[in-house]
C-alpha cells in the first residue's frame, strides 16, 4: 500500500490526470488531496467530477478543505443571511471563483442555486485536517499561538508564515505536510533532506504555468517523502485573479 498527498490542483484537470497516471494508484493505496482543488484553472468541475468518480469506484481518496473550497461553501450556503447578495459571494468571485462558476455552465451567481447537491455535500464534508501515524495533513497550516491548534479552522485554510511558531509538542513531533503557500519546485527535495522545519509545503504553483520555477503539480509519498512532479499540461492563457492564493 502506498500513501500520497497532492497539493493545490486549482482546476488543472489534465495535469491532475497526468500525475495520477504516473502514480498508478491501486484501490489499496491512499490518496490525500490538500485542498484548493478548484478556482483559477480551466476546469474545476472536471477536477471535482474526477475525484467523485474515484471515490465512487472504490479508490481511497480523502480531500481537505482549502481556502478556495471554503470561499465556495460560503458563497452557496443558503443558511447565511443575504447568501445571494454580493456581500456573500464577492470574495469567492474575485479570487478565481468566476472561472469555476463558468465551468458549471453558469453566468450569474443566482444560477448556483441549480448546483447539483452532490457537489454541495462533497464540499461541506471536506476535512479541515487529517492526522496519520507519522504526519498531519492540512491545507495552509496551524496557528500555534492557540492552546488548541485544532480548534482554529480559519488558520487551517488561510495561515501563512507560521514555521517559526511551530510547537512540536502540539503536533506530537510529527511532520506537517501542507499546501497553500506557493514554493519553488526545484528546492523541494533539498528542503525535505535538510529538515530545517517540521513542516513542508507541496504547493508548487501548478496553476501558474507561465512561471519558470513553479507551474508543477506535486505529489509526495507520505511514507518515503519521495516527490513526484508533473508539469502543467492544461491549456489556458491567464490565471483569473490572484488576491487570495
Amino acid at each position: 500500500m502506498k500513501r500520497y498527498a497532492i497539493g493545490d490542483i486549482h482546476g488543472c484537470h489534465q495535469t491532475f490526470v497526468a500525475l495520477l497516471d504516473t502514480l498508478k494508484l491501486t484501490k489499496e493505496d491512499e490518496l490525500y488531496l490538500l485542498g484548493d482543488m478548484i478556482d483559477r484553472g480551466p476546469n474545476s468541475k472536471a477536477v471535482l467530477d474526477h475525484v467523485l468518480d474515484m471515490i465512487d469506484n472504490g479508490y481511497k481518496v480523502t480531500a481537505l478543505m482549502g481556502n478556495h473550497e471554503y470561499m465556495f461553501s460560503q458563497a452557496i450556503d443558503e443558511t447565511i443571511p443575504y447568501c445571494w447578495d454580493w456581500r456573500r459571494y464577492q470574495n469567492w468571485i474575485k479570487n478565481g471563483g468566476i472561472t469555476t462558476m463558468h465551468n458549471f455552465g453558469y453566468t450569474r451567481i443566482d444560477d448556483l442555486k441549480q448546483l447539483d447537491k452532490k457537489y454541495i455535500t462533497f464540499i461541506n464534508e471536506l476535512k479541515s485536517y487529517v492526522e496519520l501515524d507519522n504526519c498531519f495533513l492540512v491545507h495552509a497550516g496551524f496557528n500555534f499561538k492557540e492552546e488548541d491548534i485544532f480548534k482554529d479552522k480559519n488558520s487551517m485554510y488561510w495561515v501563512r508564515n507560521w514555521y517559526e511558531t511551530i510547537d512540536a509538542e502540539k503536533v506530537k513531533s510529527k511532520l506537517i505536510i501542507h499546501g497553500h503557500t506557493v514554493r519553488r519546485f526545484d528546492t523541494l527535495e533539498e528542503e525535505i533532506k535538510e529538515k530545517k522545519f517540521n513542516a513542508i509545503s507541496i504547493d508548487c504553483g501548478c496553476v501558474y504555468n507561465m512561471n519558470a520555477n513553479i507551474g508543477q503539480l506535486c505529489a509526495i509519498n507520505i511514507d518515503t517523502l519521495e516527490v513526484t512532479l508533473q508539469k502543467n499540461v492544461d491549456k489556458f492563457e491567464k490565471v483569473e485573479n490572484t488576491e487570495a492564493i
